[in-house]
C-alpha cells in the first residue's frame, strides 16, 4: 500500500517545498507590477506557479512507496500547489470575474463546474492527507483519483486551452509526470536491470 500520510517531515523537506513556494509566488505577484494588466498578469502567473508545484508533487508522488523522504517532500510540494491555486481561484473568481455567478457566466459552465470541482477535492485531498494518519484503502484510492484528475484539468487546460508559454508549461509539465509514472511501472516490474539499479 502507498504511504499517503507525511511522517516526521524534517526541516529541510519543509524549507525545500516552502522555499520553492515562496519565491514562485513572490515572483508571480510582483513580477505583474511591470506589466500592463496587473490583475490578469498575477492570475495566471499565479497559475504557472501552481502547475510548477503541482508538477513537481506528481512526479514524486509514484515513488511515495520507496522512501518517507520521497512521500514527504510530494506531499508538502503538493500543500503548496493547492495554496498557490486557492491564491489563483481567489485573484481569477474575485478580481477577475467578479464573483462565482460571473465565473459561472464568462468562463462557462462546464470550465467553472471543473475548477470549483477540482478546487473542492484538492481540499479534502490535503485536509486528508495531513488529518488521517492511518493508513486506509479507501484513502489511498482518493489520493489516486484526485492527483490523476487533478492532472488531468492541468495537462487539458494547458495544452488545448491555452498557448504561448502556458502551452510550453504545459508540455513539459505532462512529460515529466509521464516519464516518472512511466519509470515507476519499469522500477515496479523490474525491468530492465539498469533501471533497477537506480
Amino acid at each position: 500500500m502507498t504511504r499517503h500520510h507525511p511522517q516526521a517531515v524534517t526541516l529541510v523537506q519543509f524549507s525545500c517545498a516552502f522555499v520553492a513556494f515562496g519565491v514562485l509566488l513572490i515572483a508571480a505577484l510582483l513580477w505583474p507590477e511591470t506589466t500592463e494588466a496587473l490583475n490578469l498578469d498575477r492570475t495566471r502567473a499565479t497559475i504557472w506557479v501552481t502547475s510548477a508545484l503541482l508538477g513537481v508533487a506528481l512526479v514524486l508522488y509514484p515513488f511515495c512507496s520507496l522512501s518517507v523522504d520521497v512521500n514527504n517532500l510530494s506531499g508538502l510540494f503538493w500543500s503548496f500547489a493547492w495554496v498557490g491555486f486557492l491564491v489563483h481561484v481567489y485573484l481569477a473568481v474575485f478580481i477577475i470575474f467578479g464573483g462565482i455567478a460571473d465565473t459561472f457566466r464568462q468562463m462557462g459552465v462546464p470550465i467553472a463546474s471543473a475548477n470549483f470541482l477540482l478546487m473542492i477535492l484538492w481540499t479534502l485531498d490535503v485536509l486528508l492527507l495531513w488529518l488521517v494518519k492511518r493508513e486506509q484503502a479507501w484513502i489511498e484510492i482518493t489520493h489516486l483519483v484526485i492527483r490523476i484528475f487533478t492532472f488531468l484539468v492541468f495537462a487539458l487546460t494547458l495544452l488545448v486551452l491555452r498557448g504561448g508559454s502556458a502551452r510550453i508549461l504545459g508540455a513539459v509539465f505532462t512529460a515529466a509526470i509521464l516519464i516518472a509514472v512511466g519509470a515507476r511501472i519499469l522500477v515496479q516490474t523490474g525491468t530492465p536491470d539498469v533501471v533497477r539499479r537506480y
